[in-house]
């Protein structure tokens, strides 16, 4: 018998071009990320929503992930951007983000979701809505100080509105130069 093929995958919500040029002005010219050795950032080409992470599937698995991620029955929606946030704290960011307000709606279609996937063993951690920014791959002191200073005041920033009408089933391909994500399925609200 052949070994089943694995497929790293996650469920996500997608933006429009409009979101990712913005996303881009905060990572270059407001918090000017370019310029921290020890921040990666993430390509706003591929930013997205993690609704949930369902790590490695088979094919017959993603096969059942689509059946059940096809039953649910949820309305478009619109988010409001605002904020630039880290995880877990100042002192220790190891996660740069915007965050959401009204993110009632993103939290409604996670629990549909998980409820859709029961069986399939999504993702457990708590569910934080966020758009992944950039990624501290190491802590230099100077730099913290530098990067906590330029996130402070952005913390209520409006970033922009999103309006989400689907959300994807994803594969992820993780590469040196970092992840490629491919559409495998499409799911209109």
């Amino acid at each position: 018998m052949m070994p089943s093929h694995s497929i790293r995958a996650f469920i996500g919500i997608d933006f429009d071009s409009e979101t990712r040029k913005r996303l881009l002005a905060i990572q270059r010219d407001k918090l000017k990320l370019d310029q921290f050795s020890s921040v990666k950032t993430v390509d706003p080409r591929i930013a997205h929503i993690t609704l949930s992470f369902l790590g490695n599937k088979t094919s017959s698995e993603l096969s059942l992930i689509v059946e059940a991620l096809r039953s649910i029955s949820f309305r478009p929606f619109r988010l409001t951007l605002c904020g630039i946030g880290v995880f877990p704290n100042m002192k220790r960011i190891r996660v740069i983000h915007v965050g959401m307000r009204d993110s009632k709606d993103t939290k409604t279609l996670h629990e549909l979701i998980l409820k859709a996937l029961k069986g399939h063993e999504p993702d457990k951690k708590k569910f934080d809505p966020h758009i992944t920014l950039g990624r501290v791959k190491r802590i230099i002191p100077e730099e913290l100080t530098l990067l906590a200073a330029a996130i402070t005041p952005l913390s209520t920033s409006f970033v922009g509105q999103l309006n989400v009408s689907s959300f994807q089933l994803k594969k992820s391909t993780l590469t040196p130069t970092g992840p490629i994500y491919d559409t495998l399925e499409e799911f209109r609200l």
